[in-house]
């Protein structure tokens, strides 16, 4: 079951990955880079696959044999979905207007637990420590709005409040861990001290020349970075500095 569900992932990732690379034509907000990334269309969890569509999201069901079962198709009529995150047993989903908290029930059926509104802008979301940390961008998307970092306390999961709105450039994906904060923004990658999300500060910064970062992926210390153009491996200190280590063409 365990080389399956791996087998699977791995598939996933590599169809994505494939169709982006391939692509002439690539519109960041629409993409993603796997389960782990901000702006990711599909995740795993508890042996669960969702997938989003335009308005709704389809569950299936990662079975004994390999297989995926058909769950359950979850409609929002009223917004576009375009990321989706794991945040442990939840799952967070970014939409034109909204962020959308889900759980599951004692069926395993995926269900709306609650949501936040915000302006209208391309939101890809993510969480740690009962935070939620969402990135709102008007810059290459399809609306005109104030672009921000926006901080959301969700303690109470069913009762989300904003925090702190933060003004940000051209904000496109985004990873947490422990109390740093990864911003693909203005150009290059922001990397923030978020222990005291009412007051986030920059740790360090690192500009991409010629190239637009799109989406950062934490994973054993290290920063996955898939830009425009390349993916990279990164490394950062403490204290905020960034050094790019490897490149994928």
């Amino acid at each position: 079951m365990l080389q399956i569900r791996h087998y699977l992932i791995f598939a996933l990732v590599v169809a994505l990955v494939a169709c982006e690379a391939d692509s002439n034509d690539f519109t960041p907000d629409l993409g993603g880079t796997g389960t782990a990334g901000s702006l990711a269309r599909f995740t795993i969890v508890n042996n669960n696959l969702l997938v989003l569509e335009s308005q709704k999201i389809l569950q299936y069901e990662i079975v004994a044999s390999g297989d995926l079962s058909f769950v359950r198709e979850l409609n929002f009529f009223a917004s576009n979905l375009e990321t989706i995150f794991p945040y442990g047993d939840y799952v967070l989903v970014g939409s034109s207007d909204q962020v959308y908290f889900l759980n599951f029930d004692a069926q395993n059926n995926l269900n709306l637990l609650s949501s936040y509104e915000h302006i209208t802008a391309c939101d890809p979301v993510v969480a740690a420590n009962g935070v939620a940390f969402s990135t709102l961008r008007s810059s290459n998307c399809r609306f005109n709005s104030n672009e921000v970092l926006e901080a959301i306390d969700i303690s109470n999961i069913e009762s989300p409040q904003l925090i702190k709105s933060y003004p940000s450039e051209a904000p496109y994906g985004l990873a947490v861990n422990e109390n740093n904060l990864f911003v693909c923004e203005r150009g290059g990658v922001a990397m923030y001290d978020v222990s005291n999300p009412e007051n986030i500060l920059l740790k360090g910064y690192k500009a991409f020349q010629n190239e637009l970062p799109l989406d950062v992926i934490h994973t054993s210390g290290y920063l996955i970075i898939r830009t425009d153009k390349h993916i990279y491996n990164m490394s950062y200190t403490s204290s905020g500095v960034l050094e790019i280590l490897a490149q994928i063409d």
